[in-house]
Formats: C-alpha cells, sequence, structure tokens
C-alpha cells in the first residue's frame, strides 16, 4: 500500500507548478469584499487548526453520481495521526476511466472490506467531530449514499468545506455565482509549500490539513487605512521559533532589520547576496550527517530538517507575496504573526523525510526566484529577498556554532565560502 502511493505521487495523478498569481482587485469595493472574505477564512482557519476535535478526511471512488462508491477513505486529526485509512471492496466495478485518475484497481479492493464492515469505526470516529473536507459536497454525499447503501444512518457530525474557505482566502471573483472560484487541492497545497496527496484518500486528507494549516498561519489583511508596513517585521528575526532569544550577528553588529532593509533597497546585488546565502545553506544542510538530520537543538528545540522545513515555508510565501504585488501593485503589504508562521509551517511538514523536506526547499527557492525576476526593482521586492538572505545567512552561522558544539566540524559541508571563513 505504501508503495503504491509513493509511485502515485510520482506517476501522472499530478504536475508540479509554481502556484499561480491570486486574481487582482480593481476597485476599493472588490478590495474591500476580498479582505473581508480572506479575514473570514484565516479566522476561520486558525479556529479549526486550534480544535482538537477537527479531523480531516477523504476519499476516491468509482465516479461521480447517485451509484458512485467509496474505495478509499481516510481521516486524519488535528495532530496529523491517522485515525482511519482502508480501501473499500465496492459493488460494481471500478471504470478504467477512474482507475487512470487514482491508480486504484480492482485487484486492489478485492479483498478489501465492505462498507458495512467499516461502519462501525467510521461512526465512531466521526460522532460528535469537527469534518473538514476539501470539497465537502461530493466527499459527504458519498459517505451518505454509502450508508443508504447498506441501510445505515449516516454518522452525525458537522461537516465543514475547506474548498470555499480558501476560494475566499485566493480572491479569484466569479462574477457569475457572486463567489470566489474553487482552486484545486493540488494547487492550493502548493500555495504552502507542501506536497499534493497523488489522489490517495490519505494523503489528500494530509493535503487538506496542510491548507488549513497555512491559511491559520496566515496574516490578517492590513486595514485599508494603514500606512505601508514592511513585508516581514522589522522588529525581531522572523527565522528563530519562539523558545529561542531574539539575537542574530547583523543584529549584534548594531545593525536592525528595518536598517538591513534599506541598505538592501541600494544594493543592486541583493537578489545575488540571496542566491549566495540560499546555496551556502542548502549545501550546508545537504552534507549534513544522517544522526544529526533530526536531532533537536539545531535552532531552539528544531531538528535541523525543521530548519529546512521552514526556510522552505518562507521561500513559498515570498513568492507568494511577490506574484500578488505583480498582479496587483497597490496591494497593502501583509503582517506576519511569525511564531504562529514558523509553528504551523514546521507542523505541516512533520512527516516529510529528509529527501522530501530538500527538494521543497529546492522548488520554493527557484519558485521565489522567478517571481523576484517579475519586479525586481520593487522596493518590496528588495526587502524580501534582503530578509531571506539574511535568514539564510543566520541558520549557516547558527548550525555552524551547533555543530561545533556536538563536535562535528562543518568545514567540509559549506560550498563557496571564502578561505578560513568556515
Amino acid at each position: 500500500m505504501s508503495g503504491n502511493r509513493r509511485n502515485l505521487r510520482r506517476a501522472q495523478a499530478w504536475r508540479w507548478e509554481p502556484p499561480g498569481v491570486e486574481a487582482a482587485v480593481a476597485d476599493e469595493h472588490a478590495q474591500q469584499r476580498w479582505a473581508t472574505a480572506r479575514t473570514k477564512a484565516i479566522t476561520w482557519a486558525a479556529a479549526v487548526a486550534q480544535d482538537s476535535h477537527a479531523v480531516y478526511l477523504d476519499t476516491e471512488t468509482t465516479g461521480f453520481g447517485p451509484r458512485a462508491e467509496i474505495v478509499d477513505i481516510a481521516i486524519v486529526d488535528a495532530a496529523g495521526q491517522i485515525l482511519l485509512e482502508t480501501l473499500v471492496r465496492p459493488t460494481r466495478r471500478i471504470p478504467a476511466e477512474v482507475i487512470a485518475i487514482h491508480g486504484i484497481t480492482n485487484a486492489n479492493v478485492k479483498d478489501a472490506p465492505e462498507w458495512c464492515d467499516i461502519y462501525e469505526t467510521l461512526v465512531e470516529v466521526l460522532t460528535g467531530r469537527r469534518v473538514v473536507v476539501y470539497n465537502v459536497t461530493f466527499d459527504r454525499q458519498m459517505v451518505n449514499q454509502s450508508c443508504e447503501r447498506y441501510a445505515l444512518t449516516a454518522p452525525a457530525a458537522d461537516w465543514e468545506c475547506a474548498m470555499k474557505r480558501y476560494a475566499g482566502f485566493y480572491g479569484n471573483w466569479d462574477p457569475g455565482k457572486r463567489w470566489y472560484r474553487f482552486q484545486k487541492l493540488e494547487r492550493a497545497v502548493l500555495a504552502f509549500g507542501a506536497e499534493p496527496g497523488g489522489h490517495r484518500a490519505a494523503a489528500d486528507a494530509f493535503a487538506c490539513r496542510n491548507v488549513v494549516l497555512g491559511m491559520a498561519a496566515t496574516a490578517l489583511p492590513a486595514p485599508h487605512d494603514l500606512p505601508d508596513a514592511p513585508v516581514f517585521d522589522s522588529g525581531r528575526s522572523w527565522h528563530t521559533p519562539a523558545n529561542v532569544p531574539d539575537a542574530s550577528p547583523i543584529e549584534a553588529e548594531g545593525t536592525d532589520h528595518a536598517g538591513a532593509a534599506a541598505l538592501g533597497r541600494d544594493e543592486p546585488d541583493v537578489r545575488i547576496r540571496w542566491a549566495a546565502a540560499a546555496e551556502r545553506f542548502s549545501s550546508l544542510v545537504a552534507g549534513m550527517p544522517t544522526p544529526l538530520r533530526e536531532r533537536p537543538g539545531a535552532c531552539g528545540g528544531w531538528s535541523v530538517r525543521e530548519v529546512v522545513a521552514h526556510c522552505a515555508a518562507w521561500e513559498w510565501e515570498g513568492a507568494r507575496r511577490l506574484r500578488l504585488i505583480a498582479a496587483d501593485p497597490t496591494l497593502p503589504d501583509a503582517f506576519y504573526d511569525v511564531d504562529r508562521f514558523n509553528a504551523a509551517s514546521v507542523a505541516a511538514r512533520a512527516r516529510q523525510d529528509w529527501a522530501r523536506t530538500l527538494d521543497e526547499l529546492a522548488k520554493a527557492s527557484t519558485t521565489l526566484g522567478r517571481a523576484a525576476a517579475t519586479k525586481p526593482e520593487d522596493v518590496r521586492t528588495q526587502e524580501w529577498l534582503l530578509g531571506r538572505a539574511v535568514d539564510f545567512e543566520e541558520h549557516v552561522e547558527g548550525l555552524r556554532r551547533w555543530l561545533a558544539a556536538v563536535g562535528t566540524d562543518a568545514s567540509h559541508l559549506v560550498a563557496g565560502l571564502p578561505p578560513g571563513s568556515a
């Protein structure tokens, strides 16, 4: 099963693309409307993320309509633990065109339990829960009609739709429907730097959870009447988890981040600095000894893998913000709850292995570079790239100190440093 899931992720179930540019809003009314929808989505997601009764559900089926049946179902709890994951044997064969989508064959479900066999477990897991689904209309219909097929009562639960909330968060207005266009799950999860599920129930349930956590970690839209704010919080270093004293090499030299941002606006090579810093960080972590990759303490309580995951999340966020700015240069800058963003970005990637986390960082940095190239002279582009460069530089320095403390020579791990600096 796990091998098949890995193969599905690599197959043609989805094709990676950089997150799309969010729709620009041209007039004051539309801007306020989107800000309201986005605020509601973030507030809802924050409440779900903190609700221990929330679960994330996804199904794969034999198709659409009243005769469709569930062939794969998974439920993940708020902490990211799988509560239920099973194939289900349908009463009819799975059509070939559907197999081409999710990869579940008739042979796969031949010996799987029927719906009535998993019903009691399903009821136990869902009763009294807050069930969050990406496209709740479809999955709830599938669960209900599966129960009806066996004359069973549908589980009593509160169903909520993450897809509708993300539509308001994303902001692509559909004048015909008088609401924002729905976005595919694989594109939504990419916007937060996580990986699409590849059309299997468990992977898609995790993807839905990642979207909710990503929205919850996003700053609320700034009020329209506020003056422009910096893209990142200049009051403290954005790279550190909450339990780490806020000190950095730059601050130790008497230069704060706001001053550094101003300097970056005058430096034509800020993009080169960011690219070099990203390369040095990537070289350092790529050569990290295996026993140290998951050891806590590399940065506060984080392991090296969690530091990489955190950096990937900020690279994705930078790309997302710069694309928004390219679409609408008048868009107000964002304020970030750094601690919440950091915690959510690491939690959303808790199940990623080392190789996937490094690969995600590479994709995120590539996407940020492309986004920065669209408006290279924009002040906010300069601020983002400088902020990311400082983040990488501080992490390289911090990881080198940590490696020295645990007795590992880091000099051979960092490529491109001047002689004697490693």
